[in-house]
């Protein structure tokens, strides 16, 4: 039975049982020990989570009051909500509107960040699209509804032509300047970068949350931890000595036509066990002593 020290420190994201709301989130969470949950904006606009999308709607206020009460209930904490941004969508007043919408969703959820995805470049050179994100997140600051902290978080090549490593983070964050923006590193999708633990003692303190996913050559997908080839126990060490005190939250993605298909491995039940097993593997380790 993992301690209750180490459960503490474990998150869950809505993404690993995609077919529930994020109330039935709140309840299942809460009954696995963790300490944690992300909240996905896909969910609390459209009630699951089919298929990828760029949330634009605003949030039913009686579904966000739901989540809060969810929330409350099961006595989790929301170390983030997840995902707005894409400044560089047609649009861009919708897009910065959004954010702050996206603002008072995570005020009202209590959420210690929200992710924020600059966008892609379109055409624009790197150092383009990097002067245009971050005039957009001014912006996004100048009217900001609250102090809700914003966080950055890199994603492979394929996902986004733009933000893919931790460094191109630091580097928008130095420039916008703003003392609550920060980061939000994925291991999945940084592994590849090469200089992810050197990345991850420049942030330093400005490091808002974490996903911890594993990662498997080859492959576009993560993976539990401990079944892919990532030294997550060193890479939770170096994010452990910047004073990082949160949550590790995972994010094990797959088909959600897999729970009906295969309850035995996907029932929402059965993956959030596996997804505890996984990351109390690790954080028992890494957290030793």
């Amino acid at each position: 039975m993992p301690s209750q020290a180490v459960l503490s420190r474990i998150g869950l994201s809505g993404i690993v049982t995609p077919t529930q709301s994020t109330v039935e989130d709140c309840e299942l969470y809460a009954r696995s020990g963790v300490g944690a949950i992300g909240v996905w904006l896909h969910k609390l606009e459209r009630g699951s989570f089919e298929e990828f999308f760029i949330p634009a709607g605003r949030i039913d206020p009686q579904v966000l009051s739901q989540s809060v009460e969810a929330v409350r209930k099961a006595g989790l904490i929301v170390s983030h909500v997840i995902l707005t941004g894409f400044f560089t969508e047609p649009e861009l007043e919708d897009r910065i509107a959004h954010t702050h919408h996206a603002m008072e969703v995570a005020e009202a959820l209590g959420a210690r960040g929200l992710v924020v995805a600059p966008g892609r470049r379109d055409g624009r050179s790197y150092e383009e699209t990097r002067d245009y994100c971050a005039r957009a997140l001014a912006r996004v600051f100048e009217g900001a509804p609250n102090d809700v902290k914003l966080a950055l978080e890199p994603i492979v090549p394929w996902q986004s032509d733009y933000l893919n490593t931790l460094g191109e983070a630091i580097e928008l964050m130095e420039l916008v300047d703003h003392p609550n923006l920060g980061v939000f590193p994925d291991t999945f999708h940084l592994w590849r970068t090469g200089t992810m633990l050197e990345d991850i003692e420049r942030a330093g303190d400005r490091i808002l949350g974490v996903h911890l996913n594993d990662a498997r050559p080859g492959e576009d997908h993560n993976c539990l931890p401990g079944d892919g080839d990532l030294p997550l126990v060193e890479i939770v060490r170096a994010i452990e000595a910047t004073g990082y005190t949160g949550t590790y939250d995972n994010e094990f993605m797959y088909p959600g036509t897999l729970v009906s298909q295969d309850p035995e491995h996907f029932s929402p039940e059965v993956v959030v066990r596996r997804c505890v097993d996984a990351m109390t593997g690790v954080l028992e380790v890494a957290l030793a002593g």
